[in-house]
């Protein structure tokens, strides 16, 4: 099996980007930054000074009620990547609206896909966890800590769903996952690392951009003009990564798909 580089999958992603900035930037507008500003000013955050037990009751209300706005800003983020997907391997150079139909058409098996994912790591994690909070906290523990590596590593053999369907043509949501498991063979541990230190740089990025212009804004115009500024630029900050991460993700395929 081929072996995963994390340093040629970062310049290729680069070029990727510089080389489609135009088209790339018009589907990250729309179906990455549009959808997080909507979530950003719609949907209310919790009361500040609430004890935890209070606070989690909120976020458990919050998303109560405002589900189906999460739920197509992440049908919209999955359209977008698959689309870029499409835009970045298309050999006949598709435009953005022929990208944007293909991604429609692999969106159902990638929502399919996901769904089996997440309903195996569920139950995964559940038959770890289960045996060990028998024993006492101290086991209980050792039983989250078994069951978050589980999931961390079906994670990484997962991760190349969307650049199989996208990029390849398939629709069956099982054989997509099964091709992402065969490619990710023997370097699972080498892309979970390298998308957890991307994850990483975009969380401190993200912790930056939006806490210093906020402050400043909050000075300068209240509380108010603080929140529109943290808004504004936490939902930058997460398209770009989103381009990013979606360009990498396509470079890591293109790496590791069998070549002939």
């Amino acid at each position: 099996m081929p072996r995963f580089d994390a340093g040629a999958a970062w310049t290729s992603a680069v070029a990727i980007i510089k080389a489609n900035r135009e088209l790339l930037t018009v589907i990250a507008g729309l179906f990455f930054l549009l959808p997080q500003l909507v979530i950003a000013f719609l949907i209310p955050e919790p009361p500040a000074g609430l004890e935890e037990d209070a606070q989690a009751e909120a976020i458990l209300a919050i998303l109560s009620s405002w589900w189906p706005v999460w739920l197509i800003g992440l049908i919209a983020i999955g359209m977008g990547m698959l689309a870029m997907i499409v835009l970045i391997t298309g050999r006949d150079r598709p435009t953005v609206g022929e990208a944007l139909q293909r991604g429609l058409k692999a969106l159902p098996s990638l929502i399919a896909a996901q769904l089996v994912v997440v309903a195996g790591v569920g139950l995964g994690m559940l038959l770890i966890m289960v045996p060990f909070s028998l024993g006492g906290q101290a086991l209980a523990g050792v039983g989250l800590i078994g069951a978050l590596v589980f999931a961390a590593w079906i994670y990484a053999r997962t991760l190349l769903i969307a650049p199989v369907l996208a990029g390849e043509g398939l629709r069956n949501p099982f054989e997509a996952i099964m091709k992402s498991w065969q490619m990710s063979r023997g370097n699972a541990g080498r892309l979970l690392g390298f998308f957890l230190l991307l994850l990483l740089a975009n969380t401190v990025i993200y912790l930056v951009a939006t806490s210093i212009p906020a402050a400043i804004a909050i000075v300068l115009g209240g509380q108010l003009a603080g929140k529109i500024v943290s808004a504004v630029m936490g939902s930058l900050i997460a398209a770009i990564f989103s381009l990013i991460s979606t360009a990498v993700l396509t470079a890591a395929w293109a790496q590791l798909k069998p070549k002939g």
